[in-house]
């Protein structure tokens, strides 16, 4: 809930009956009604950030009553985005402040690599004063677990952290259980179930990520107490979640555009309240080209769905979801005053946006100081560089003792790899895949006191070497053809401080430094957006051609998705466990 001190519930009370003026008048528009369906010709009265009557206005309009001309525009409520991840390249006020130019006026946060990096109480004090200071209603999640498994990860992800987390008024539920399958064993799932129990109790629910479960396991995931799922790929998916009771978010994103193929299960359902649409963490220069929750609106609008589902997906079916409909998803009374005015329902994109009950955007352009040019980024990130190692060429060959052919990832897509054997030969003190286009990967953490390495193929032929400070283990990845071009990214990376550099095998290098924590960039979305854009362009200029090469380098380092990853453990394949080539401790 959205707190309303009892002064203005009263004043509220009064201005609805025309006693009191309002502090703003929207005049003259024509409001959508999220309940109804129905566009019918009105004002609407708010007093500071909450409605007090929808309908033609009659009563006082005083000399502090701030009057906006509509013009005839339509009203509909701000939408919402209930999943979404404030990573890489922006931060989470600018990525804020971007939404809330294209009318997306409440986010709901993961916190995972955040947290991972800040540790519990540090995050907990980002959290908060990132939802006290966004122009937008920015919520949070709390993780039950990381995407990637190492030693002491239940104290990290203890029931009692993520219940301190969720007793804070500004987190919502538990985040996407991306290892699913822990919940289908018991060793695993008593933690977890006591978790979900412990949160339910305050008033919370548990987020669900079900990607790749059969039809056969999907009554099981359902009996855990997990609420929706926004990882169906197919309108036969997403109608069999429908079935078992759970949400269904309907995704379009940088790295899966999903929401046509989607679409058609409103068709195959009598109810459509329970469906919602999210764009789970669209990378910035996408967002800056094509929109946010607007461009998922306008996708479903050119498909056919009718305006009054469209609109009510983005905004009351997502306020549901999160348990936030009292306060948001549509224009009432008492609702916090998050309204879009549109030339029409058939361009989902606004031409203004009154968020908490004051102009916050003209024209895609913020009309208020941003949050994140004055922000204190420093006391919660801290100063200084990223840690990064110093390591020789001599540290990335493969042992001697390494299977001959190896099992290399390739790249389906930009996520999935697919095992695909190749031949080693002789380099320096070890072993090198043959393959030209082949990459050695090397992962560590912060500390640099282990190194796990695999063999990548599809990623990018042009490449020499990658070095980044983004990865699912909050650690460092690097990908290199040599292990010299290895070791020089690695230097380039610590000379920047974190962030991501790209050497080709031209000779060309790009640097990308995210001073904040390594991941993220201080400021305003703009200079994030460029610099996202930039990177793309270098890796598609070394041959990469999937879809986000962000996404890539995250899960390069996870340990739920097929078929073979780099974990604290060591390459292994994930069906199975199976450690391929186990972590090498370094002293």
């Amino acid at each position: 809930m959205i707190p309303c001190d009892p002064e203005l519930r009263w004043r509220l009370v009064r201005t609805a009956q025309g006693l009191e003026s309002p502090d703003l008048l929207i005049r003259g528009c024509r409001v959508w009604n999220a309940f109804t369906g129905e566009v019918a010709a009105g004002d609407i009265a708010v007093v500071r950030d909450r409605i007090a009557r929808v309908g033609p206005w009659e009563g006082p309009v005083g000399g502090r009553t701030s009057v906006l001309d509509a013009g005839g525009l339509v009203a509909v409520p701000g939408y919402i985005e209930p999943h979404t991840h404030p990573w890489p390249f922006a931060n989470p006020l600018s990525l804020a402040e971007a939404a809330v130019c294209r009318g997306t006026t409440c986010l709901v946060y993961d916190n995972l690599l955040l947290y991972l990096l800040l540790g519990h109480e540090r995050f907990a004090r980002l959290a908060r004063a990132v939802s006290d200071r966004a122009v937008a209603h920015v919520f949070w999640v709390a993780r039950m677990a990381s995407q990637s498994g190492f030693p002491g990860e239940e104290e990290v992800f203890s029931t009692e952290r993520v219940s301190d987390l969720l007793r804070r008024p500004e987190f919502l539920c538990t985040g996407e259980m991306t290892r699913w399958t822990d919940f289908l064993r018991e060793d695993r799932a008593l933690r977890l179930f006591d978790t979900i129990e412990r949160i339910r109790a305050l008033g919370r629910f548990a987020d669900g990520h079900t990607a790749g479960a059969s039809a056969k396991r999907l009554p099981a995931l359902a009996a855990t107490g997990i609420r929706g799922c926004h990882e169906a790929i197919t309108a036969e998916e997403a109608l069999g979640r429908l079935r078992q009771g759970l949400w269904v978010l309907l995704r379009n994103s940088s790295l899966r555009q999903d929401l046509e193929a989607l679409l058609p299960v409103l068709e195959e359902t009598a109810f459509s309240d329970r469906v919602s649409l999210t764009t789970d963490g669209a990378k910035a220069h996408h967002i800056a080209s094509r929109g946010f929750t607007d461009h998922l609106v306008r996708t479903a609008l050119e498909a056919g769905v009718e305006p009054a589902a469209a609109y009510r997906m983005a905004t009351l079916n997502a306020a549901t979801y999160l348990g936030l409909d009292p306060d948001l998803g549509a224009l009432a009374p008492g609702r916090v005053a998050h309204v879009n005015l549109l030339r029409d329902l058939a361009d989902p994109t606004p031409e203004l946006v009154v968020c908490r009950g004051r102009v916050a955007a003209r024209e895609g352009v913020l009309a208020v100081p941003p949050p994140s040019a004055s922000f204190d980024w420093e006391t919660f990130y801290g100063t200084g560089p990223v840690a990064v190692p110093r390591w020789g060429p001599e540290v990335f060959p493969l042992p001697e003792s390494s299977p001959d052919p190896f099992p290399a990832g390739r790249l389906a897509n930009a996520v999935i790899t697919r095992e695909e054997p190749v031949p080693l030969s002789r380099r320096g003190n070890g072993m090198w895949p043959a393959p030209p286009e082949a990459l050695v990967l090397a992962l560590t953490d912060r500390t640099g006191r282990w190194i796990s390495r695999g063999v990548i193929l599809g990623f990018a032929p042009r490449l020499r070497a990658l070095a980044s400070s983004y990865t699912t283990n909050a650690g460092i990845l690097v990908l290199g053809a040599d292990p010299e071009g290895m070791s020089e990214a690695l230097a380039d990376l610590a000379e920047i401080g974190g962030g991501m550099v790209v050497h080709a095998r031209d000779g060309s290098r790009h640097r990308f430094p995210l001073p904040l924590a390594g991941i993220q960039m201080p400021g305003p979305f703009g200079p994030a957006a460029e610099a996202a854009s930039g990177f793309q362009n270098a890796l598609e200029g070394c041959g990469y051609v999937h879809s986000d090469p962000n996404y890539s380098l995250l899960f390069f380092s996870c340990d739920f998705l097929p078929d073979l990853r780099a974990t604290r453990a060591g390459w292994i394949r994930v069906k199975t466990g199976e450690v391929v080539l186990p972590a090498r401790e370094l002293p």
